[in-house]
């Protein structure tokens, strides 16, 4: 049997919900110098973090996405902020003539031997 100081100790999964999301928002205000940034949004539901929002570039979204997964309890960071700053492009891949597009229908027929 439980006690009346058991039952008001438990708290429901909203109420941990958020606690978590204040939790989260001081460890996002401790990674960018002790504030919050300006239109970045957190929720928290079942224990699931979800960011939202705009920031400055690539950098910070991802900071604020790992500062966020950092208190005990949380099951996983959804990182949906955009970034004003595009991120860098991508390095250019591999030239047509490397042979990392070969096709293998264009080899000759029959057998091939290799000296090794």
């Amino acid at each position: 049997m439980q006690t009346e100081t058991q039952d008001t100790a438990r708290t429901s999964p909203d109420e941990d919900d958020e606690l978590l999301r204040e939790r989260v928002g001081t460890c996002i205000a401790e990674a960018c110098g002790g504030d919050m940034p300006d239109g970045v949004a957190v929720h928290v539901v079942d224990r699931r973090v979800t960011l939202t929002g705009r920031v400055e570039d690539i950098d910070l979204s991802q900071r604020l996405e790992k500062a966020a997964a950092t208190p005990p309890g949380i099951l996983g960071v959804s990182n949906q902020l955009s970034t004003r700053v595009p991120p860098p492009p991508e390095p250019a891949g591999q030239p047509a003539a490397s042979g990392m597009r070969a096709d293998p229908s264009s080899k000759p027929s029959g057998q091939v031997n290799h000296k090794v």
